[in-house]
C-alpha cells in the first residue's frame, strides 16, 4: 500500500468520542439553592404580614395559609420545571431517572398545596358572602380568577393522569401530551398572583423578584429542554444499518456528520426521535450498547409493541435526532474498582458498552438474568469482553416459577457467586422487578448502598 493510503486509512481508523462533560455539583449546593427559594418565598409571606395574621381570628387565618400555600406550590413547580428542563450540571450530578422523579414528586406536592390552596380561599371569601358568592368570585366573577381555576383543574388532571394506577393505563404517547397541559396550568395561574394576591400587589421588590424568577425557568426550558431539541433536529444522525442480535431484538447504527458534536461515555443512554411523519414528535431513550467512537453511535433495541419495535422497520438512511447524552454511570464511576453487573435482558446493552474500557484491573462479573436463552442478547460479545478482562460470565435462564434458586438475587446467592462482593462496585440494568430484588439483596450481602448504580423508573 502506497504511504498516502496507509496514512488515509489510518486517519479513518474509528476513535472514541470525547467523554462526555462532568460536574462539580454537589448536594449541598442543592440543598443551599433550594433553601434560598424556601427563605425568599417565607420572606415574602412574613413580610406581608402573614405569620402575624395566623394569630388574628380565622379569617385572617384562612387568607394567610391562602397565600402561603399559593406561593410553596408556585416555588415547587417551578423547581420542577427546572428539573424537567434537564440543565446539564443537575443532570450529570443527579442523574435523569432522579431528576424525574422528584419532578413527579414535586407535581404531586404542588396539587396538594394547590388544593390547600383553594380550600382557604372558599373559607376566606365565603366570610364576606357566603359560599356561593366566593365560589362565584373564585370562578370568574373577579379579574384574572377564571384563567387560575382552568389552570387548577388542568393541574389536578395531570396529577391524577400521574398516579401509578393511572399511568400503567395510558399509552407513553397519551400521558405525555396530558402532561404538557401542566405548563399551561401553571402559566395561567400567574396573572392571579400578582394582580389579586396582597403579597406582591404592595412590593415591587418582592414583584419583580418573583417575575425574574419565572423569567428564569422558562430561560433554562427554552435553552436546555427545547434548545437541545432543535440542536439536535439541525444536527441529526442518519441510520447506517440495522442488524438482529436476537428474535425480538435490533442493533441499530447511527452514522454522520453530526457525530462531531456529540460528547458521549459508554454507559449513557440518548432520546432518539426519528424525522418522519409518523416519528418527529416521539422520542424515547436508549442505551448505548457500544462505546461511542467516530464510527457511529449502536442501540440495541427490543420491540414491545410500541414505537421501540417501529424503529427496526425505518429504511436505512433515515434522518434521526438524537438528544443526550445522560446517565451518571460511566466508566469513570468504576475507575479502578473490581467491578459486579447485574443485568436483564436488553438491560445488556449499557453494561456491553462499559465492558470495552475496563480494564483486567477491574475483573468484572457479569450475572446475566433472563427468560429464555433469546433473551441473552449480545451473548458472545459479552462473554468475549469478560474473558479478555480476566472476569467471569455467570447465566441463568428460565422463567421465575421454574427455577431451582427461588431469589437467584438473595444475599446468599450473591455470596457464593462473588464472594467479594461487598468490595466490589456494582451496576444493575433491567426491569424493575430485577432492579429491586438485586438491590435488596446486595444490601443483604453488605454492599455499601452507595456503590450500588442503577436507573429508577421514571415511566
Amino acid at each position: 500500500m502506497p504511504p498516502d493510503e496507509r496514512r488515509t486509512s489510518v486517519n479513518r481508523r474509528p476513535h472514541p468520542l470525547a467523554p462526555a462533560r462532568g460536574t462539580r455539583l454537589l448536594d449541598t449546593d442543592l440543598a443551599g439553592m433550594l433553601g434560598a427559594l424556601l427563605i425568599f418565598v417565607i420572606g415574602v409571606w412574613v413580610r406581608a404580614g402573614g405569620a402575624s395574621a395566623l394569630a388574628h381570628g380565622w379569617t385572617a387565618a384562612a387568607t394567610s395559609i391562602t397565600e402561603v400555600s399559593g406561593l410553596l406550590a408556585s416555588a415547587a413547580g417551578l423547581v420542577g420545571l427546572v428539573l424537567v428542563g434537564r440543565p446539564r450540571f443537575v443532570e450529570r450530578h443527579l442523574g435523569l431517572d432522579r431528576m424525574f422523579v422528584w419532578h413527579r414528586i414535586l407535581g404531586e406536592l404542588m396539587a396538594v398545596l394547590v388544593g390547600v390552596h383553594i380550600a382557604a380561599a372558599l373559607v376566606e371569601w365565603s366570610a364576606t358572602g357566603g359560599f356561593l358568592a366566593a365560589l362565584q368570585d373564585l370562578t370568574g366573577r373577579q379579574p384574572y380568577m377564571a384563567l387560575a381555576t382552568v389552570g387548577a383543574l388542568l393541574i389536578g388532571v395531570v396529577t391524577v393522569s400521574s398516579l401509578a394506577s393511572v399511568r400503567r393505563r395510558m399509552s407513553y404517547e397519551t400521558w405525555y401530551f396530558v402532561h404538557l397541559a401542566a405548563y399551561v396550568g401553571f402559566a395561567m395561574s400567574y396573572g392571579h398572583q400578582i394582580v389579586r394576591g396582597t403579597l406582591f400587589g404592595d412590593d415591587a421588590v418582592g414583584r419583580w423578584a418573583w417575575g425574574l424568577l419565572h423569567l428564569a425557568v422558562v430561560g433554562v426550558i427554552v435553552m436546555r429542554r427545547w434548545g437541545t431539541t432543535v440542536r439536535a433536529v439541525l444536527r441529526p444522525l442518519r441510520i447506517a444499518r440495522i442488524e438482529p442480535v436476537s428474535p425480538d431484538t435490533v442493533a441499530v447504527h447511527l452514522a454522520g456528520p453530526g457525530l462531531g458534536a456529540i460528547k458521549a461515555s459508554p454507559g449513557q443512554f440518548f432520546f432518539l426521535r426519528p424525522l418522519r411523519a409518523r416519528w418527529w414528535w416521539q422520542a424515547h431513550p436508549f442505551s448505548l450498547s457500544a462505546a461511542p467512537s467516530s464510527a457511529g453511535l449502536r442501540f440495541s433495541i427490543k420491540n414491545r409493541g410500541d414505537a421501540s419495535g417501529g424503529l427496526a422497520t425505518l429504511p436505512l438512511g433515515t434522518r434521526v435526532a438524537v438528544e443526550g447524552p445522560y446517565g451518571t454511570c460511566t466508566p469513570e464511576t468504576i475507575a479502578d474498582r473490581k467491578a459486579l453487573f447485574i443485568v436483564g435482558g436488553v438491560g445488556v446493552a449499557p453494561v456491553r458498552s462499559l465492558l470495552e474500557s475496563l480494564t483486567a484491573v477491574n475483573q468484572p462479573v457479569v450475572l446475566f438474568r433472563a427468560s429464555s436463552e433469546r433473551d441473552l442478547v449480545h451473548l458472545d460479545e459479552v462473554r468475549a469482553l469478560v474473558e479478555e478482562r480476566g472476569g467471569t460470565l455467570h447465566t441463568l435462564v428460565g422463567p421465575s416459577a421454574t427455577l431451582a434458586i427461588r431469589d437467584p438475587f438473595s444475599a446468599s446467592v450473591l455470596r457464593r457467586a462473588v464472594p467479594d462482593v461487598a468490595d466490589r462496585i456494582v451496576v444493575v440494568c433491567g426491569p424493575d422487578r430485577l432492579v429491586w430484588a438485586a438491590r435488596n439483596g446486595l444490601r443483604g450481602a453488605g454492599v455499601d448502598p452507595s456503590d450500588v448504580h442503577y436507573e429508577r423508573s421514571w415511566w
